[in-house]
């Protein structure tokens, strides 16, 4: 018994200095695929680049022409821009990486200079919809008030 008990401490004595199992990060998938909207634009190299918190994170070169594939992309919230010589860069902001999931992303890019920013919901609703619901609201409580004071008098 003296033996098994000694195999038992040396083996829990091991087994505490062994470095914990990191969990791999929960990640996700980005497909973009890409239209030339003009025919001088097409197979044009490109770069496209994903954005966190203004720091890049993954960027590759495709061409103007099918698809480029971000793979394993820390789930989260990012941007997405596209670049390309003689094209307007894309930007699409608030893309949301969903882990164990594929996005397909559409990216049309135009002959030109300049930004075109499309910006998604990046949590809750937008200004404009918040706008809305509080008008509503105040219309609301404006009515109610007209009633309880009509029920007073």
């Amino acid at each position: 018994m003296h033996r098994l008990s000694r195999i038992l401490f040396l083996a829990a004595g091991t087994l505490g200095t062994l470095a914990p199992t990191q969990l791999p990060a929960q990640t996700g998938d980005i497909s973009a695929h890409f239209t030339a909207s003009a025919p001088s634009l097409e197979g044009h190299p490109a770069m496209i680049t994903v954005l966190r918190d203004g720091s890049v994170v993954a960027q590759g070169e495709t061409t103007l022409r099918g698809e480029h594939a971000l793979n394993r992309l820390e789930a989260g919230t990012d941007d997405i821009r596209v670049e390309s010589d003689g094209a307007v860069t894309e930007v699409k902001r608030g893309v949301h990486v969903i882990a164990g999931q594929t996005l397909q992303l559409q990216f049309a890019l135009h002959p030109g200079k300049g930004v075109h920013i499309v910006e998604y919901a990046t949590g809750g609703l937008s200004r404009e919809e918040v706008a809305a619901r509080l008008n509503r609201l105040d219309a609301a409580v404006d009515s109610l008030r007209t009633a309880v004071a009509a029920a007073h008098h």
